[in-house]
């Protein structure tokens, strides 16, 4: 069996690629349907972006500042889209040209929420998965070869992550394709585009997770047979560093199969989802701080960690009641939600100036200190201004490293994971998580 091949050519991300062309397109005028063709393109650089270019034949100036501000919606192949315009061409052998671009992603491009799907194929890029879970013989052109994919389950749903066989740039920073994957029901049935989409969207957080940077299955395609094209969601990728530092490491895949199941399943519980979709969003942010900054990241990651622990106390555990929560100090809050998943309050050993800090000051434990941290940032008193200014970027490991136990921890997740504290940050270094006793059991 070959690989899967991607559904676009993205052979030069320097370059518009096509979606698809020559698709039916309308538009309303006053009582006038405008009828044109359309084409759907996709640019990568220097940001990921989307557009619609229409021709059509009519007389665009007699209704240019129309379209230019006020048409909001327009029809692309059966899917009605909201659209603002940014250009319009003179009309050349008679056609007028109009680009539009949508004003939300993801959209339907073919399909409904009821075509029936075999498998779906969708495209990562810059996921920093690299070693895979399975070995695979291919053959291609009387040509056998060996190689790896990386292999998730679930009770309902199988996915295959092969690696692509476009040629990388050495450039991190460029955005590549990296990994095409496949998406299929375990007992090989069918499934509605609703189901497909549902499943995407879980993906989408599920791989923003692992890559500790924005990273989701881009441009799926659903199949009803190997050939016929019946379902498909157009949306661009966002720019991702492979080189995130995250719980997962792109030497153990394993990592991947092993979270999966239970990270899908708690997606799809209704008290849990929305408290998982925003931490996540949170995380995100709050690891990436290029752009916002250090001390944004401990802020943010706080804020997820107490959403975590009001979800956990008082919706899941009735640990305490949600006024007795509330009347709580956020270090209570943390040591609540730690202590109860079986995740350590002390300050790790490698944090050496920060558990000197704490003897001096008298701070108990990690709860302890992070807390007053963030107040230091968002409640400055003059003697603690500058307190903490050395020691923000070990605090922000900190706090995400709790953030990510706990979402393992949350998702019953008992493998190994890379540690942000480590003083060995070297790629392919992992440990246990915390709650797994050296003996192999678990702590209760």
């Amino acid at each position: 069996m070959n690989n899967p091949e991607p559904c676009y050519d993205f052979k030069d991300l320097n370059e518009d690629i096509s979606i698809a062309n020559n698709l039916p397109c309308s538009f309303q005028i006053g009582q006038d349907e405008i009828i044109g063709v359309a084409e759907v393109k996709i640019n990568f650089c220097p940001q990921p972006s989307t557009k619609i270019i229409v021709q059509c034949d009519f007389e665009v100036f007699k209704h240019f500042n129309y379209i230019l501000y006020k048409l909001q919606c327009i029809s692309v192949n059966g899917q009605q889209m909201a659209v603002f315009t940014s250009h319009i061409s003179p009309p050349t052998s008679g056609k007028t040209e109009i680009r539009f671009t949508p004003r939300s992603v993801p959209f339907l491009l073919i399909g409904n929420k009821n075509t029936k799907i075999s498998k779906v194929i969708f495209h990562l890029f810059n996921f920093k998965d690299e070693i895979g879970t399975t070995a695979k013989k291919y053959q291609t052109n009387g040509v056998i070869s060996f190689g790896r994919f990386t292999e998730i389950t679930s009770g309902k749903w199988n996915i295959e992550l092969h690696p692509s066989k476009l040629s990388k740039s050495e450039d991190a920073r460029v955005l590549q394709l990296t990994h095409i994957g496949c998406l299929t029901k375990s007992d090989k049935s069918t499934f509605d585009g609703e189901s497909a989409h549902k499943l995407l969207t879980n993906l989408h957080w599920f791989f923003i997770f692992s890559q500790g940077d924005f990273c989701s299955p881009v441009l799926p395609v659903g199949f009803a047979n190997p050939e016929e094209k019946v379902w498909a969601l157009v949306n661009d990728p966002k720019e991702s560093d492979p080189h995130a530092m995250s719980w997962f490491d792109p030497h153990h895949s394993m990592q991947l199969a092993e979270l999966f199941p239970s990270f899908i399943s708690i997606l799809e519980d209704e008290q849990w989802q929305k408290t998982f979709q925003s931490v996540l969003y949170w995380y995100v942010r709050g690891n990436n701080t290029s752009g916002a900054g250090i001390d944004t990241g401990i802020i943010l990651a706080q804020v997820a960690l107490e959403r975590l622990a009001y979800e956990y106390a008082v919706n899941h555990k009735n640990l305490v009641g949600s006024k007795k929560f509330k009347q709580l100090k956020a270090s209570d809050k943390y040591r609540l939600l730690f202590t109860n998943l079986g995740i350590p309050v002390e300050i790790p050993d490698t944090l050496i100036a920060i558990k000197k800090l704490s003897v001096e000051n008298h701070y108990i434990d990690s709860p302890h200190f992070l807390t007053e941290v963030r107040n230091s940032i968002v409640h400055p008193e003059p003697k603690k201004r500058n307190a903490f200014s050395g020691l923000y970027y070990d605090a922000w490991r900190l706090s995400l490293w709790y953030l990510e136990l706990t979402i393992l921890r949350l998702c019953d997740y008992e493998g190994t994971y890379f540690n942000r504290l480590s003083d060995n940050l070297w790629v392919g270094t992992v440990e246990d998580v915390p709650w797994i006793k050296k003996d192999g059991t678990k702590e209760t």
